[in-house]
């Protein structure tokens, strides 16, 4: 029987990373009482669902005292070791007295100790001077797939499909070609787009319907009331042309200062309501290139139980949601003026969320077409999120 004996922490993925890379048989954690209670139920679920092993053992140590820490230790140690079993210490995010002590006990018991490297997923052994066995000779290894569904879920929430939008199905029919087309006419629209995208929304087209008529004098009438930059027939054109032009649009006619076209579909309908979503779906399309899973549009619940009633779970919607290998990267696309509220609101959204579901790995991204002001810049440098400029480059 293969045993792994570990450090109890509130990073979840080190505490379960050798069990989703080798055909571990028990784990027995050593923590403290707070990380025991807040870590056990959540952590045994997932060794059984996900990586086969059965049986976990959560031991409290006593005390930050070094005897009473080996003491604790040694005794779990020796229970395994007279049933016949084969022992690992794996030191992967320990607490620096654990760390000593797993060393002592290593040297002890003559016991492969070993950590992996989470960025990486790299396993390092460190006791192959006195041990003639390891882990990666000894185990079997077999590596669990890894998806954004099982990381939510490690973290204790849950991905809320009912709330996703059609609009933003990347498995669309077309939708390969169309993106393209669509961030074409955003980009050629500039500040227009956020404007049409409102102009739109407001004209009284019927849900469901991709037909779109409106008279000479509805259109005054609508123009008159746009905000933003969209005033004229002229600008309103560049934006219908661009859209005719990448097959977004059919049938374009203009008739007595009326206009009339339908729309290619619901999808590229709903992408021109909501004017942002361009803007995700492009990220997307650069994101998920050697990406492990890559999401757009992911409403994340904090408590992993959807309560049937709306509004009764507290949600974030993430833009886009990447995994490469144990590495969660979240993101925030911003396609619209960044003032300081704007500014100071999208970085403690990023963060607040990242806190949350991404742990000590996670990297935080804010996509902007519009460029943060000096000391915006530097309080995202602060907050570790990385901040990419759009403007001009999509």
């Amino acid at each position: 029987m293969t045993v792994v004996f570990e450090f109890l922490g509130k990073e979840e993925i080190e505490n379960l990373v050798t069990s989703m890379n080798y055909a571990v048989d028990k784990v027995v954690y050593f923590g403290s009482g707070e990380a025991i209670a807040q870590m056990r139920d959540r952590t045994s679920r997932f060794l059984a669902k996900y990586c086969g092993v059965a049986e976990s053992e959560f031991v409290e140590l006593p005390s930050k005292d070094l005897p009473s820490v080996l003491a604790a230790m040694k005794r779990g140690i020796v229970s395994e070791k007279e049933r016949g079993n084969d022992l690992f210490f794996d030191i992967t995010g320990g607490e620096s007295l654990v760390l000593v002590a797993f060393g002592m006990l290593s040297r002890e018991f003559r016991a492969p100790l070993h950590m992996f490297d989470i960025e990486s997923g790299r396993l390092i052994e460190l006791t192959r001077d006195f041990c003639e066995e390891h882990i990666s000779g000894s185990v079997k290894e077999r590596r669990i797939p890894f998806d954004l569904d099982m990381f939510i879920e490690m973290k204790g929430g849950v991905i809320n499909y009912r709330l996703h939008k059609r609009l933003k199905d990347t498995g669309m029919p077309g939708f390969d070609s169309d993106l393209p087309a669509l961030r074409e006419t955003v980009r050629k629209s500039g500040a227009l787009w956020n404007s049409f995208s409102e102009f739109m929304r407001g004209s009284g087209m019927p849900d469901g319907k991709l037909f779109f008529k409106k008279s000479g004098r509805d259109i005054d009438a609508a123009l008159a009331k746009a905000s933003g930059g969209l005033k004229t027939r002229g600008q309103l054109d560049t934006v219908l042309n661009s859209l005719a032009a990448g097959g977004l649009i059919t049938g374009l006619i203009r008739e007595d200062g009326g206009y009339e076209f339908s729309f290619k579909n619901e999808q590229i309908k709903g992408l021109v309501w909501e004017s942002g979503s361009v803007l995700e779906l492009y990220t997307y399309s650069l994101e998920s290139a050697g990406a492990d899973d890559c999401r757009v549009g992911v409403h994340l619940d904090w408590d992993g139980r959807i309560s049937p009633f709306f509004g009764k779970d507290v949600l974030n919607e993430v833009d886009v949601l990447s995994l490469r290998g144990y590495v969660p990267t979240f993101i925030s696309c911003k396609g619209g003026r960044m003032g300081p509220s704007q500014s100071l609101h999208a970085l403690y959204e990023l963060e607040t969320v990242a806190e949350r579901f991404g742990g000590k790995y996670a990297k935080k991204v804010l996509v902007s077409v519009q460029p943060l002001s000096r000391t915006y810049a530097e309080r995202a440098k602060e907050m570790d999120i990385e901040v990419r400029s759009a403007d001009g480059k999509w």
